[in-house]
């Protein structure tokens, strides 16, 4: 019998396997868990090995955490993540080229796959501005939480509004501590006996079935801290 289910989710997610992740897959699991989280979207820089430790770190403990896979693709105009995609985009594309690849992995794989602009226009962040309109964008995330002011937020959530766009929002979290911070929710119907499967949610995102849960600012001092540290190699 169907139920009808309304999942929290953070979308922007990084791990120690990003190049300025400080958290374990592990303890970024156990902090979704902690916050009370359905899923989260695993999008570590150029790479798709926490995504796939995560995913089968939540099988191994028989833990009740919805993983989306996902990347954060460094183009050659700024930052993209793509979710649903199972293996690794090449870095230093033109964003349309990217665009087009993860299109062609959706038709490959016939599942789902969404696009989104992270940070579009903050300043310093690799963001892609006023690229984030290109028609192969499915959606602008609006809030991130790892900002100095909200200006950048803001003209996000601007132009989502005047272009039409789906606004989407994620912690953007290097470190446990900042799981949650920014989170959507997404209704999905699914059988009475199962868990939702991600697929289910990114196509309710892809047809703008998503709303913004919670917008919380990281702590100034986590913020200057990362920012502070050297990135690992």
């Amino acid at each position: 019998m169907p139920l009808t289910r309304t999942l929290t989710l953070d979308l922007h997610v990084h791990t120690n396997y990003s190049h300025d992740g400080r958290a374990s897959v592990g303890e970024i699991i156990e902090s979704a868990i902690a916050e009370k989280l359905d899923g989260i979207a695993i999008c570590d820089h150029d790479t798709m090995d926490g995504s796939s430790a995560a995913r089968r770190y939540v099988a191994d403990n028989e833990l009740d955490l919805i993983v989306i896979p996902g990347i954060e693709v460094s183009t050659s105009e700024g930052h993209l993540i793509v979710l649903g995609v199972e293996e690794v985009i090449e870095k230093g594309l033109s964003a349309e080229e990217t665009i087009r690849i993860a299109k062609q992995r959706e038709k490959e794989k016939k599942g789902t796959v969404v696009i989104i602009a992270p940070h579009p226009f903050h300043p310093f962040r690799h963001s892609i501005g006023n690229f984030c309109t290109h028609t192969g964008i499915d959606a602008i995330e609006i809030y991130n939480s790892r900002y100095l002011s909200g200006v950048a937020n803001a003209l996000a959530r601007r132009t989502a509004a005047t272009n039409n766009i789906i606004a989407v929002a994620g912690s953007d979290a290097h470190s446990a501590d900042c799981v949650g911070l920014a989170t959507v929710e997404v209704e999905v119907e699914v059988d009475i006996a199962q868990k939702p499967e991600y697929e289910a949610i990114l196509k309710k995102i892809k047809k703008g079935k998503v709303r913004i849960k919670s917008c919380k600012r990281t702590h100034f001092w986590i913020y200057l801290s990362q920012l502070c540290k050297k990135p690992r190699d």
